[in-house]
């Protein structure tokens, strides 16, 4: 776990600056342009773009962000792969790719699949971080009795020291994005009250969430924390865990401060930064 004060100072790797989320939404919006059902029309992608794949990949196109370990711009591929693997979206170092698992990856909603690509970016942007034994074990496959296909341990994976930070910080980039949002609705001048409305709700919500030592699905969790329970449900379980409730505890101690960062962003006029970490 990166200790808070570390966080912190380590801003730059965990968060996304204004060119960098300019590329994400370019990219997500050419996955949309080709694997939308609206594009397919009811055909298999792979025949359908097999002059445009190579092995098993699909290439989307490249972001090109600044890696703060190397000190200098690294230029990261994104593609769409066919292979059949139990995941969703991945960062390979070796490669320098971000790959989306078209079979799993196009299963997500919406806003998932591009926080999927955020944060994979994240990994890429922090990719000096040298992945663990325990974390490599952690993904392995298994079956449970009921037939589903998981990875080996939850807690392994989502509290590992790569894997823990790069968790919060593209949680707290989908709410920051989300808060955004609704101050430039408020900023349009149209239905104002109700745009107001809908932000003290916001708030209202993620400080109820951040009270509560009990995880409510669908009553307590805010909208940018839906996708994200398998997680949470991590922290949850292990809240009183001798070991692992440091993890609950840094969650919330994170959650509660950028609560505080969103509630200083002004309302009217001014919401021109780039990131919340940064306000």
């Amino acid at each position: 776990m990166t200790p808070f004060k570390t966080f912190i100072l380590e801003k730059k790797a965990y968060t996304l600056d204004s060119r960098d989320n300019e590329q994400v939404e370019k990219i997500f919006k050419r996955y949309e342009e080709y694997f939308s059902p609206e594009a397919l029309d009811g055909k298999d992608p792979k025949r359908l773009y097999k002059k445009d794949i190579t092995k098993d990949d699909f290439f989307l196109g490249s972001i090109k962000t600044f890696d703060h370990a190397l000190k200098e711009e690294n230029n990261i591929g994104v593609y769409v792969t066919f292979d059949d693997l139990y995941a969703d979206a991945a960062y390979e170092e070796e490669s320098n790719n971000i790959y989306l698992y078209y079979k799993q990856y196009d299963l997500l909603p919406t806003l998932m699949k591009r926080n999927k690509i955020v944060h994979e970016l994240l990994h890429a942007k922090q990719h000096y971080k040298k992945l663990t034994p325990e974390y490599r074990r952690a993904l392995n496959k298994r079956t449970k009795s009921s037939g589903q296909v998981t990875i080996r341990s939850e807690r392994g994976y989502f509290f590992a020291p790569n894997e823990y930070p790069v968790q919060i910080a593209s949680i707290v980039h989908e709410m920051d994005r989300q808060y955004r949002l609704l101050l430039q609705k408020i900023k349009l001048g149209s239905n104002v009250r109700f745009w107001e409305n809908q932000r003290r709700g916001f708030l209202r919500l993620l400080e109820q969430f951040i009270r509560s030592p009990k995880l409510v699905e669908d009553k307590n969790i805010p909208n940018y924390l839906q996708n994200e329970k398998r997680f949470l449900k991590a922290l949850f379980r292990n809240k009183d865990n001798p070991t692992y409730s440091k993890y609950y505890l840094d969650f919330k101690r994170k959650m509660a401060w950028y609560l505080q960062n969103l509630k200083g962003l002004k309302v009217h006029g001014g919401e021109d930064k780039d990131n919340l970490s940064e306000s």
